[in-house]
């Protein structure tokens, strides 16, 4: 047997388990189960409730969450999710949550919830604390048409007529308003641009005039006219010389003739224009009236206007949340693009491809069915179920329908009934939801907040219907109230306004509103009307109309008196001008008519001589062929 050589250390043996790799990968391990133990559902919680807060726009509350790793499931409760337009409420609360996924998927990168269950849910339910809301998101390119139009629905509801309306019952002079407006109206500027026109038109007429033919042109054709020998015409080539003379002067006379019939019809087309205009100064003036009017805060005793401005805000709020969860829609489940929709082209010189189950089967998030209950003491509550969330819906093939029914007792909201489909499975997306409420109270319900008065419910029990189709950027949304048993609530400091408002009011118990919006986002129409815009407008009538016409009268007169010594400058010199050009062009006309008759009768001379002394040359050839045929006879 070999010694070991003197120096070096003896080998040791390497045994089955290796310490040096065991250790790390224990440590590793011990480390990661420990995390997942003290760390992993607190982190999770927390970027669960930022990317939620981030979707709904305002924060969102997470109380508790567990997850178990081996059964790969998850538990999450005390969701509160705050309301943007009310902090101090929840728009939604749910109890608990509890799912599992399946490791086939998380193994591929994927979540897929079998079926969850969504227990305790409630709406509108208080907070401890006002919940955060987040500023809205920039615009990335400036307002979108959406936006714009919006915009332009809000700044239509934001006007207070009704306010209006009573602060000229309590005694507001409209005509003491209409003194204190100035400013330049859009009549001044219409007749300063008119006044323009006309300058620019007689200068252009002025230069036309000095370049059409004058009398001494004509003067001239007459002269060589009068030259030309018709009576002492002895021999047919004076005569065919008279003949051509007379067509060269006709040439020269219809060359110049020409001008002036186009200068008769472009001036009857310069006339016409500036008679347009000046028809066009009475729609200005109607604008201008209309201008004061809103500037003087004078609405229209109109049911219809009325209706706008009392419920149109909370047509605009349905409107706006519907929008806002359709872009939500949009971005989280994405619709097929259009080059996904378009069918591939096929070869038909090759063979057909069978593929068989699909290589990625999963989308990234797939809840297949979640069942939604909330039961609370004397078996009310609520029930639905919500299928096929996708991140992929056109992977998936099949839409997120939702369904939900029942009662909400705590905030005293009975006959719940939902149905939201969102069906993004081709390349146009399509949203639909239809929701209605059999009774919910209200209390405290302002419709009319103005120094002059302030109307709303103090109590009613209500019902309401909701359905919308948002197709594309198609919308059709339909809305519809009902208020029973109303108890008005209106107080003003002018006891004519508290008359007008009590006997516009009395015997209304029941206040019905219908909405309708139609068209893109970009240009929408709304339809709105109630009852209760009805009875103002019936109401205010009697009180307002006199000093609503008074007031409407004043201000066309002022209008028109501050152009009224403009309009007849300018008419009259309209009147001047337009004489003046056809006069002229008139005599000229004349000279052009008068010379074709002279032109026309020498023609007509020189013809009948040139015929006479054809004819008489003929019977001479004749006769002198006779006296030949004669001679050689003899």
């Amino acid at each position: 047997m070999d010694k070991p050589a003197e120096g070096k250390k003896p080998v040791k043996r390497q045994g089955p388990i290796r310490v040096e790799a065991v250790v790390p990968l224990l440590i590793v391990v011990g480390a990661t189960v420990l995390y997942f133990s003290l760390f992993f559902d607190s982190h999770l919680r927390r970027g669960l409730e930022y990317g939620a807060t981030q979707a709904n726009g305002a924060e969102v509350n997470i109380g508790r969450l567990q997850t178990s790793v081996f059964k790969a499931s998850m538990l999450i409760g005390d969701v509160q999710m705050t309301d943007p337009l009310q902090p101090q409420r929840n728009r939604v609360q749910i109890g608990e949550m509890r799912f599992g996924m399946l490791w086939d998927a998380l193994l591929r990168g994927k979540v897929v919830i079998e079926e969850a269950v969504i227990e305790d849910v409630q709406i509108d339910t208080p907070r401890k604390r006002a919940g955060r809301v987040l500023p809205p998101p920039p615009p990335q390119s400036g307002p979108s048409a959406s936006d714009k139009m919006l915009a332009t629905l809000k700044e239509e509801f934001s006007g207070n007529v009704v306010g209006d309306l009573a602060a000229i019952a309590a005694g507001a002079n409209p005509s003491e308003q209409l003194q204190q407006i100035t400013g330049e109206l859009k009549s001044d500027a219409y007749m300063d641009a008119l006044q323009r026109s006309m300058d620019e038109t007689e200068q252009q007429w002025k230069t036309r005039m000095a370049a059409l033919p004058r009398g001494e042109d004509f003067g001239a054709l007459r002269t060589r006219l009068g030259d030309v020998k018709v009576n002492d015409v002895k021999d047919v080539a004076q005569l065919q010389a008279a003949v051509k003379e007379l067509q060269a002067i006709r040439d020269e006379f219809e060359a110049k003739g020409k001008t002036i019939g186009e200068a008769g019809t472009v001036l009857a087309g310069d006339l016409k224009g500036l008679q347009s205009s000046f028809a066009g100064i009475d729609d200005v003036v109607r604008e201008d009236v209309r201008g004061l009017q809103a500037r003087m805060k004078l609405p229209t005793l109109d049911a219809s206007n009325l209706s706008r401005a009392l419920f149109g805000m909370d047509v605009l709020g349905k409107l706006q949340q519907a929008r806002g969860y359709m872009e939500q829609a949009r971005e989280y489940l994405p619709a097929k693009s259009a080059e996904q929709a378009k069918p591939a082209p096929r070869n038909i010189h090759k063979g057909r491809d069978y593929a068989f189950g699909h290589p990625r089967g999963y989308p990234a998030f797939w809840l297949r069915r979640a069942l939604v209950t909330s039961r609370l003491p004397g078996e009310k509550g609520l029930s639905g179920e919500i299928r096929d969330v996708a991140t992929d819906q056109a992977l998936v093939g099949r839409p997120m329908i939702a369904t939900l029914k029942g009662d909400f007792p705590q905030q005293e909201v009975a006959g719940v009934k939902a149905e939201l489909v969102i069906d993004h499975t081709q390349s146009e997306p399509v949203e639909r939801v239809q929701l209605s409420v059999a009774r919910y109270g209200v209390a405290g319900r302002s419709l009319v907040d103005s120094p002059s008065v302030k109307l709303g419910f103090a109590k009613a029990a209500a019902s309401a219907a909701f359905t919308a189709e948002l197709r594309g950027e198609r919308v059709d949304i339909q809305a519809g109230n009902r208020f029973h048993d109303v108890a008005f609530e209106t107080t003003a400091q002018s006891p004519v306004v508290r008359g007008m408002m009590d006997a516009s009011l009395a015997g209304l118990r029941t206040v019905s509103m219908d909405a309708r919006v139609r068209g893109t986002w970009g240009d929408l129409d709304m339809s709105l009307s109630t009852n209760l815009g009805d009875a103002l407008a019936r109401g205010m009538k009697r009180y307002l109309q006199e000093k609503m016409d008074e007031a409407r009268k004043r201000i066309q007169a002022q209008v028109d008196s501050r152009i009224a010594a403009q309009r007849q400058k300018l008419m009259a010199r309209r009147a001047e001008l337009e004489s003046r050009l056809k006069s002229v062009l008139a005599d000229k006309q004349a000279q052009v008519d008068k010379l074709r008759a002279d032109l026309d009768a020498a023609r007509r001379d020189l013809e009948q001589r040139k015929n006479a002394a054809t004819d008489a040359q003929k019977q001479k050839l004749k006769q002198d062929a006779n006296q030949l045929l004669d001679k050689w006879r003899r």
